[in-house]
Parts: structure tokens; C-alpha cells; sequence
């Protein structure tokens, strides 16, 4: 069967189909296909790049948006880390100045500690001098020491200080992991043992004025005995006194501070200690005689051996064997070592303030006028010169020429020796 091919497409108007002027362009389907799919394409291409070029502007502009977003978000972090960092520095400055303000106030502490039980060391000296036992063997507290500090110290300070931080089993890690304390808590602990050392220190100059009172108490109960106006005879106390007021410095007295009410009270109680020791040293509170020696006549009214009447007898009799030394009941100057009269060869030393002792019926000196001596010692031998019945030595005891009884003296003596043991 024969196959004819489509005729082909007219296109235009034939406005008169017989006129033979008129052309027919004929164009193939295929050719009319593709020059509308390309069309289309194009068309297609076009709004394609119409809109990329619309929304890419868009993406730009929301692009730049957020970068401006982020960029401002980052400058307000940066601000608030910088103005964080600003304050940490500031904080870390005050703390560090705070820190070193607290060290300077720590070493002032130690250095005055340590000057103070400089002090009490030397007060308990003082003290041991006059018979006042302290407690400062019963130390609990230790003192603080400077690492580079290893010279001997003088006691009571204890021989070491440490803060003992860092000991194995305070850690939560473990038993064997070490404890690294930070500074804060190491001055924190120092300054803790500062306060405990202080603390002792206050108890132990408490504890030694209490013994120093009831030693001048004991001092003043025996030293009354006498008769004596103590305070006149005090010395520093005797004649006028004074001049311009320089107040010393805080740490003269105590090492610490003026204001340490107990130690200045140790001080004034040391210095009236020193005061009364002194005293006792120019009083005649000895003995002559060994305190076993027998008195065979005492001070006052009694029957003369020789007249047999009644008589003044100004002194004490102690029975001694012949030769046995006699000795200085007090340190003084001897006045005279000579016959005198019913007392035989008699000694006589004056003590001071107006205090004087004689020791007659002497079988021979030991020392001449104008010597110095001391308490205890030999200065003639027992005998029997003068108005005398037998080996024996008349002692005597005068204030200002005057006899007074010995016994009060003597009784003084023994009172201060028993409360020394």
C-alpha cells in the first residue's frame, strides 16, 4: 500500500488563492517542535535567573544580617569576658593586697610574741632569784619560729613551730594523697596559732604573777615581824624623787604592747620583789650562831647574874662553845672592833639606815673597823671577856642608837628560810 507524506504546513493568508504573486513558506513539524521547546526553555532560563538573581540578593541581605548579629553578639561577649577578666584582676589585687597586709600583721605578731617570751624568760629568771617557782615548765601551746630561725632560744620558748598542714589521710582522694592547703588557709592557720600562742603566754605570766604576789605577800608577812616601817626603808623609796615624765616605748616593758595589763602588773610585782629582797639583805635576819646554839637569856627586864636585881638586858644570849665562830647576821661596814666596856671585845656593824648589831664578850677578831662584809660571815670567835659567866655571845639589834628585841629579826629570818624551801 503506497504511503503519500503529510503535506506540508502553510502558514499565512491567501488572499487569493488563484493569484500566482503569493509564496507558501512550509515548515516542518520537527522544526516547529523544537523551536517551541526552545521557547520554552528559554522563557524557562530566563525566570530561573530572574529569581536567582532576586533570591541570591536576599541571600545576601539575610547573609549579611546574620553576620552583623553575630558580629555584635561576639563584641557583647567580648565585653562581658573583658569586663569579667577586669574584675577578677581587681579582686585578685585586693585579695593579694589583703594578703600581704595580713602577712606584714602576722610577722608584726610573731616578732612581738617572740620579744615577749624573751621577756617571760627573763621574768622567770627574775622570779627564780626570789624563790618564786613559775609554771613554765608545763608548756602546751608551741611558739612560732621563723623557718630561717634556728638559733637556741632561751626557754620558755619551745623549740619549733609548725602550721602542720598538708598531713596524708586529710584528703578525699585517698589516704595517701597529701592535702595541699592554699595560702588563704595557711594564714589562716597561722594566724590561729598566733592567737593560741598568746593565749599560753597570757596564762603563763598570769600564772607566774600569782606566784610572785604570794611570795611578796610571805616576804611582807615576815619583813613586818620586824617592827619596821618598810616602805620608808624601801630602796628608791628614801629621800626625794623626781624629774621630766618620758613614757617608754610600747614594747620596753612587755614586748607586745603597753596596754598588756598582765604583764605590766608582773613587772611592777617583779620590781617590788626586787625591792623587798633588797630590803632583807640590809636587815639582820641571820644568826650569829648555828640554830641549834641554846639562848640562855632573852631581850628585856630580867635579874642581873651579877647583882642579882633587876635590869635591862638589850640584847640575846646564846651559849657556844669557846672559839666557834660568830658571823655577820647582815651585810654592813664594821663600825668597831674593840674592848667596849661590860660587852668585853665587842664587833660592831652598821647595816644602814640607822641599823646597827653588836656581838660582845668576844675571845678574838676577824676583822677590823672599817671592813666590809657579808652575810654569814666569821667575823670574831665565842668568849667570855667583859661582864660575863661563861662562853657565850651577846648579840643586839639597835635602830637609830636604840636597843630592840633581836627575837623579831630573827623570827623574820626563819619565816623567809622556811618559805624558800
Amino acid at each position: 500500500m503506497a504511503v503519500f507524506p503529510d503535506p506540508p504546513m502553510r502558514f499565512g493568508l491567501d488572499p487569493a488563492p488563484a493569484s500566482p504573486t503569493l509564496r507558501h513558506i512550509a515548515v516542518p513539524r520537527p522544526a516547529l517542535l523544537g523551536a517551541v521547546a526552545g521557547g520554552a526553555l528559554l522563557l524557562a532560563w530566563a525566570g530561573v535567573t530572574t529569581w536567582y538573581i532576586l533570591a541570591r540578593d536576599e541571600v545576601a541581605a539575610g547573609f549579611f544580617a546574620r553576620q552583623t548579629e553575630l558580629r555584635y553578639a561576639y563584641e557583647d561577649r567580648i565585653g562581658v569576658l573583658s569586663a569579667r577578666l577586669e574584675r577578677e584582676i581587681t579582686q585578685n589585687m585586693v585579695e593579694r593586697s589583703g594578703q600581704e597586709a595580713r602577712i606584714r600583721n602576722l610577722a608584726e605578731r610573731q616578732a612581738a610574741i617572740e620579744a615577749r617570751q624573751r621577756w617571760i624568760a627573763a621574768a622567770a629568771d627574775r622570779a627564780a632569784r626570789h624563790g618564786v617557782a613559775g609554771p613554765l615548765a608545763a608548756k602546751d601551746e608551741p611558739a612560732p619560729a621563723r623557718a630561717a630561725d634556728t638559733a637556741e632560744k632561751p626557754a620558755p620558748i619551745p623549740d619549733e613551730f609548725g602550721l602542720r598542714l598538708g598531713d596524708r589521710g586529710a584528703s578525699p582522694a585517698g589516704p595517701d594523697v597529701a592535702v595541699v592547703p592554699t595560702p588563704r588557709d595557711r594564714l589562716s592557720a597561722l594566724q590561729d596559732s598566733l592567737t593560741r600562742v598568746a593565749a599560753a603566754d597570757t596564762r603563763l605570766v598570769e600564772a607566774l604573777g600569782a606566784a610572785a604576789r604570794a611570795r611578796i605577800a610571805r616576804l611582807r608577812t615576815a619583813l613586818d615581824a620586824t617592827g619596821l616601817e618598810l616602805d620608808r626603808r624601801m630602796p628608791g623609796r628614801e629621800g626625794g624623787q623626781g624629774g621630766p615624765l618620758v613614757p617608754l616605748p610600747a614594747t620596753t616593758l612587755t614586748g607586745v604592747a603597753a596596754v598588756d595589763a598582765t604583764a605590766t602588773a608582773l613587772e611592777l610585782q617583779l620590781a617590788e620583789l626586787d625591792r623587798l629582797a633588797s630590803l632583807a639583805r640590809t636587815l639582820p635576819l641571820g644568826r650569829p650562831v648555828p640554830s641549834d646554839a641554846e639562848v640562855t637569856s632573852g631581850f628585856g627586864v630580867r635579874l642581873d647574874p651579877f647583882t642579882r636585881g633587876p635590869a635591862l638586858h638589850t640584847g640575846v644570849d646564846f651559849r657556844e662553845a669557846m672559839g666557834a665562830p660568830v658571823r655577820a647576821t647582815a651585810a654592813g661596814r664594821v663600825v668597831s672592833a674593840e674592848w667596849t666596856g661590860g660587852y668585853g671585845n665587842m664587833v660592831e656593824i652598821d647595816h644602814g639606815g640607822g641599823l646597827t648589831t653588836r656581838y660582845g664578850h668576844l675571845s678574838a677578831y676577824l676583822v677590823s673597823a672599817g671592813d666590809r662584809v657579808e652575810a654569814g660571815q666569821a667575823i670574831a670567835r665565842v668568849g667570855s671577856t667583859g661582864r660575863s659567866t661563861g662562853a657565850h655571845v651577846h648579840y643586839e639589834t639597835r635602830i637609830n642608837g636604840e636597843p630592840v628585841n633581836p627575837v623579831r629579826f630573827l623570827e623574820a629570818g626563819r619565816v623567809l628560810a622556811s618559805a624558800s624551801d
